[in-house]
C-alpha cells in the first residue's frame, strides 16, 4: 500500500511559488494573499475585483481537487474557506457554485458543499472518457509541442520518478497534471482542451485517494517517457495509445473495486 504516502492540509489555500522550473510553478501551502479587509468591500486591498476574486478562488479549490488534496466525501463549508482566504462569503460562494456546475463538488441543503464520494462504475466510466478525450488531444499536440514544451515534459516526468522514490503523493499527482495538461492544453483545440480539464477535476479526488490509499505500489508505473519518445518520433498511434493506457489505469483500477 501506499502508506509512505502522505497528503497535505486542504484547508489551508494554495500560492504559486515563483522561480519554478518551466513557469508553471510548484504550488506550496501558506497564507492567501492579503485580501479583503472588510467583509463589504467588493475589492482587495490590490484593487482586484470580486469576480478576479472568485476566480482565484475557484482556481485554487480546482487544483486540490485535481492533485487529490480534496478527497472523495469531504466537505468545503463556506464560512471555513472565506475565513482562510480572509474574503467575504460571496466570492467563495461564486467558486464552489461554478464547481458544482461542472460537477466537481455536490451542493447540500445546509449550504455546505461536498466533493463526491467514490462510486466505482461512475469513477470508471469518468476515466474512460478522460482518457479518449486526452487521446485526441495528445495527437494533436504534436504539431504543436515545441523543443522547450518536449524539456519541460521531461522534467516533469523526472519529477515524477523522484517522488515515487520520496514517497511524497502530492508532488507526484502535481507532477502528473504538469504532464498531461501541457498536452492537451497544446492541443490547438480549446474546447477539448477545457473538457479534459474539467474531467481531471473531477476525477482528481479517485485518483489521489487510489495513489495513497487503496493500490499497490506495484499496480502504479510511470508511463510517461514511453509517451515522450512517441512525441519526439511524432508517432501519432501510439502517442494516442500510451496516453489512453496511462489515463485508463483509472478505468480499470475502479472497475475492479
Amino acid at each position: 500500500m501506499f502508506s509512505g504516502f502522505t497528503g497535505a492540509d486542504p484547508n489551508v489555500p494554495l500560492q504559486r511559488q515563483a522561480g519554478s522550473p518551466c513557469g508553471s510553478g510548484p504550488l506550496r501551502y501558506g497564507n492567501p494573499k492579503r485580501g479583503i479587509k472588510d467583509c463589504g468591500l467588493l475589492v482587495d486591498s490590490d484593487g482586484n475585483s470580486r469576480e478576479n476574486l472568485s476566480q482565484k478562488i475557484y482556481t485554487d479549490l480546482r487544483l486540490r481537487l485535481i492533485v487529490g488534496d480534496l478527497a472523495p466525501d469531504d466537505t468545503l463549508s463556506i464560512r471555513t474557506l472565506a475565513e482562510g482566504f480572509n474574503v467575504s462569503a460571496m466570492p467563495v460562494r461564486e467558486a464552489l457554485k461554478r464547481l458544482e456546475f461542472e460537477k466537481a463538488l455536490a451542493g447540500s441543503a445546509k449550504r455546505a458543499y461536498r466533493v463526491p464520494p467514490i462510486l466505482p462504475e461512475a469513477a470508471s466510466n469518468l476515466f474512460f472518457v478522460r482518457a479518449t478525450l486526452e487521446g485526441a488531444a495528445a495527437e494533436l499536440a504534436i504539431d504543436h509541442l515545441s523543443p522547450g514544451d518536449l524539456k519541460c515534459l521531461r522534467e516533469y516526468s523526472n519529477a515524477m520518478d523522484t517522488a515515487w522514490e520520496k514517497g511524497d503523493a502530492r508532488s507526484f499527482l502535481l507532477n502528473n497534471f504538469k504532464f498531461h495538461s501541457m498536452i492537451y492544453r497544446s492541443s490547438g483545440n480549446p474546447d477539448l482542451s477545457e473538457l479534459a480539464e474539467t474531467l481531471y477535476a473531477r476525477s482528481g479526488p479517485w485518483l489521489g485517494k487510489a495513489i495513497r490509499e487503496l493500490a499497490d505500489k506495484e499496480d502504479w508505473a510511470n508511463e510517461h517517457h514511453d509517451i515522450l519518445l512517441a512525441i519526439e518520433a511524432r508517432d501519432r498511434a501510439r502517442v494516442r495509445k500510451l496516453i489512453e493506457e496511462d489515463v485508463n489505469w483509472g478505468t480499470a483500477f475502479f472497475r475492479r473495486m
